[in-house]
């Protein structure tokens, strides 16, 4: 399975800490990120898949809070939509 890096961001959007996880995809990882966000209480959560080797690091996507409820929704066009 990719390994994934998930960056809970807070409203001003610093980052403070990562999590590192494994995924069967980018849908899977994104529908994860969500799960994520919802922990974390945050504005949102950027997805990254690292490089392998002497490649970039991959941008995969991004859920952010809908509204005050706990919807998440992707931002990015890639991946799946992700909702918890």
């Amino acid at each position: 399975m990719p390994a994934y890096l998930f960056y809970p961001r807070r409203a001003n959007g610093v980052s403070l800490t990562f999590i590192a996880e494994t995924a069967t995809d980018d849908v899977a990882a994104m529908e994860l990120a969500a799960d994520i966000a919802a922990v974390h209480e945050c504005v949102g959560v950027f997805v990254w898949e690292p490089a392998i080797g002497a490649g970039p690091d991959r941008f995969v996507g991004e859920v952010n809070r809908a509204d005050a409820g706990e919807t998440w929704v992707e931002v990015s066009g890639r991946g799946a939509v992700a909702s918890a």
